[in-house]
Formats: C-alpha cells, sequence, structure tokens
C-alpha cells in the first residue's frame, strides 16, 4: 500500500521543505510511538513534513493526531470499499470530484447532486469526502495546499436534520490538525438563506485562521468576479460558466477513480491495524458538547 505520486519529483519541487534527511528524521521521531504504523512509507512521510513546512517536531504531532483522529473516528475511516453500498449511496447521491490546481493548490468540490434530504446521510457523506481528500493526495502528492469548493444549489433546511454535532467536531479536529496537507480557502457558492444556522454549528469548532479562509458567494454573485479573483473559469464546470465538463460527467469520471484506488483505501485500513490506540488522550464524550442544534429555530 503506497500513494502514487512521484517521491523523487516532490522531492525536487518542494525541496525546501522535504529531503530525504528530513524523511529519515522523521521516522526516527516516530520510532516509538504507538500511534503510527510501523510500516509507514517514505512518501507517507513526505506528506506530512511538507504540511508542516519542514518542522520535524510538527510533523510528527500532526501524524500522530492524523493516526487518532481515525482511530476515534470508525464512522468516518473504516469501510471504506469504494464498491460498498455506504460508498455508492453518497456517490449515486452527491457530487465529489478534484479541479485543476489554482496556484500550486488542487481544489476538492463536493456538492449535492439533488435536494432531498432523505438521500443524505452525514456521517457517510464526510466519510465519501475524506475518501476525495485521500485521492487527492495519493494523485498531487506534496503541495502548497488545498482549496475546498462546495455549492450549496441542492441544500434544503432539512438537510440540518441529518447532522451531527459530534461529527462537525470530528470533521474540523482531523481538517484543521491532522490532515497531511494545508487548507489554504474553503469557498461556498450559491449560499443558502439560512447559512447562519449551518454557521452556529460550525463556528465552534473552527479555528479563527480556518475561518477566515472561509468565503461565501450568493446565488445572484457576479461571477466575473469570481473569475478575476478567486478560481478562472477555465478550472470550473460548466454550470458555473466553466469551461470544464458538468459536474455531473466531472463526478462520472472522479467516481472511476474511487474504483481503480480500491486496493489501496483497503490496504490503507490494513496498515493502521497495527495501530495501538492507547493515546493517552480522553476522548470528548458526546454529552459534554453543546449540541447548539437544538437552540436552532427551524420553521
Amino acid at each position: 500500500m503506497d500513494l502514487g505520486y512521484d517521491l523523487e519529483e516532490a522531492l525536487r519541487r518542494r525541496s525546501n521543505n522535504i529531503s530525504r534527511k528530513s524523511i529519515e528524521a522523521l521516522r526516527n521521531a516516530i520510532a516509538k510511538s504507538n500511534l503510527v504504523p510501523k510500516s509507514i512509507t517514505d512518501k507517507q512521510l513526505a506528506l506530512f513534513i511538507d504540511a508542516s513546512d519542514g518542522q520535524i517536531d510538527v510533523a510528527k504531532k500532526t501524524i500522530e493526531t492524523y493516526y487518532d483522529a481515525r482511530h476515534n473516528a470508525p464512522e468516518h475511516f473504516l469501510d471504506r470499499d469504494p464498491l460498498s453500498e455506504t460508498i455508492e449511496q453518497c456517490l449515486n447521491n452527491q457530487h465529489y470530484f478534484i479541479l485543476p490546481p489554482k496556484d500550486g493548490c488542487p481544489i476538492i468540490f463536493h456538492q449535492l447532486a439533488n435536494s432531498k434530504p432523505s438521500n443524505y446521510y452525514f456521517d457517510n457523506a464526510i466519510k465519501t469526502f475524506f475518501m476525495s481528500i485521500d485521492i487527492c493526495l495519493h494523485k498531487y502528492g506534496p503541495q502548497r495546499g488545498i482549496i475546498f469548493l462546495f455549492d450549496m444549489r441542492h441544500v434544503r433546511i432539512g438537510h440540518l436534520t441529518r447532522v451531527r454535532v459530534g461529527t462537525i467536531r470530528k470533521f474540523f479536529r482531523y481538517v484543521q490538525e491532522g490532515m497531511p496537507a494545508k487548507l489554504c480557502e474553503i469557498h461556498v457558492l450559491n449560499v443558502v438563506s439560512f447559512f447562519d444556522k449551518i454557521l452556529s454549528l460550525i463556528r465552534p469548532f473552527m479555528r479563527a485562521e480556518i475561518f477566515k479562509m472561509l468565503h461565501t458567494y450568493s446565488s445572484n454573485y457576479n461571477m466575473d468576479d469570481f473569475y478575476k479573483n478567486v478560481i478562472s473559469n477555465r478550472s470550473l464546470p460548466k454550470e458555473f460558466g466553466g469551461d470544464l465538463a458538468s459536474a455531473e460527467e466531472l463526478h462520472d469520471q472522479f467516481r472511476k477513480e474511487f474504483i481503480a484506488l480500491r486496493e489501496y483505501f483497503l490496504g490503507e485500513v490494513e496498515q493502521r491495524k497495527e495501530f495501538s490506540g492507547e493515546s493517552g488522550v480522553k476522548p470528548v464524550e458526546e454529552s459534554e458538547i453543546v449540541n447548539t442544534f437544538r437552540k436552532l429555530d427551524i420553521d
């Protein structure tokens, strides 16, 4: 089980952050960790070093959080077979794909394919989104960072009843503390009128620097400004005035990448079976979290 990118090319391209010497230094730093599989590869280590700007102590903390977060969220990081009913249900009702990089940052796109709340299973959607991130890292390797691009055109107020606060907490813990890539930007298109209610759910779990990355655009936003200042139309689906194929076509192509990497996803789960799970960190119980969703006034 290993990532698909070219390590030697990445070492040349990201030489300010990663080197053979830094990879060996990180391997030595985690040698006695009961959190990290002994079979972890050089390509995996390189991702963490690059995301930590070459700082080995930071990379060690990130990699341990990565495995601890995966261990404590089995609903998101186990049963990752792309051919399973769970993943297929998500791929049938949501769109996931990667758009061309902007300034060295690949863009991960996500939207609902239809507006039926009954077709939306929040934990499974998070699992599939995390798999999309893994595909991006598998393909592109170390990069300056990644960008999230969400479209809310099919989101309805009923979707909020499908959301679990504990899942939001786990999502942001992984993205902010354990993901082996920097998050550079978050953009939300066709933002809904009740976005304030969504924000009240997610804001408590967002670091200040991540919150500052969040940019929203209404359905009547001038897309010419978006093309000029945010993401070029050359890198967007045609529904958004872009030059690429439709979102459905891009999703269908990306779905093939999910299936092509089936052995990788199964192997990654097997690799983590080496993990003892004895992090020494007390997990946050659901009862300890203020369930702000119950306070929302949903009409």
